[in-house]
């Protein structure tokens, strides 16, 4: 009996260090996410930008897990590739809003987001770069803010968010478009 008060003690004890560290690593790290993904594309500039800069487009390259997440409800408001232009989701496990600031036609977009919260707390750009041997490289770019304390949860952030971005890159670089620069088919395995 003493042996197994000493065995819970003593796990209890270890529970309580593991849960101290975790929160005083979580004040010790910057509550900051800063991501920065690079791509190359085949796919000319002006093929690229339309499905950048029309939030109405991001369904056909940017992935969403209805497991994790839920099922999400979409609203776009605004003109594409303008500024105003937003893009707001909701979800049983996530809420946000993008909004672009700035569009530079076949440059890229530059946005402002709202990501689990109600304010501004993120910004990023999906960029478009011509290479000189033909094609495309595409960077996006996202870094924002978590409440203080969340340092942790923010480094977790960034590997999350740049297999994410990668992912939704590779996406974009795999869609099919047609001689009027126009998406022909969904990418394989989004059919």
């Amino acid at each position: 009996m003493k042996l197994l008060r000493r065995l819970l003690l003593l796990g209890c004890g270890a529970f309580i260090l593991l849960i101290l560290f975790l929160v005083i690593t979580g004040f010790m790290l910057p509550a900051k996410w800063s991501v920065r993904v690079e791509k190359p594309s085949a796919h000319s500039v002006e093929d690229l930008y339309p499905l950048i800069s029309n939030f109405e487009s991001w369904d056909q390259w940017v992935g969403w897990d209805d497991n994790s997440f839920g099922v999400r409800e979409v609203i776009i408001e605004g003109q594409a590739a303008t500024t105003g232009h937003s893009y707001r989701w909701t979800s049983e496990n996530s809420r946000g809003k993008l909004t672009i600031t700035r569009a530079e036609a076949n440059k890229g977009i530059w946005y402002v987001g709202a990501i689990e919260s109600d304010e501004n707390n993120a910004s990023g750009s999906i960029t478009l770069e011509p290479i000189e041997s033909g094609g495309t490289l595409i960077v996006w770019q996202d870094e924002g803010d978590l409440p203080p304390g969340t340092g942790l949860l923010a480094y977790l952030m960034n590997e999350a968010m740049s297999a994410k971005f990668a992912e939704d890159l590779h996406r974009l670089h795999d869609i099919e478009i047609d001689s009027e620069g126009r998406e022909s088919k969904p990418p394989p395995g989004d059919q």
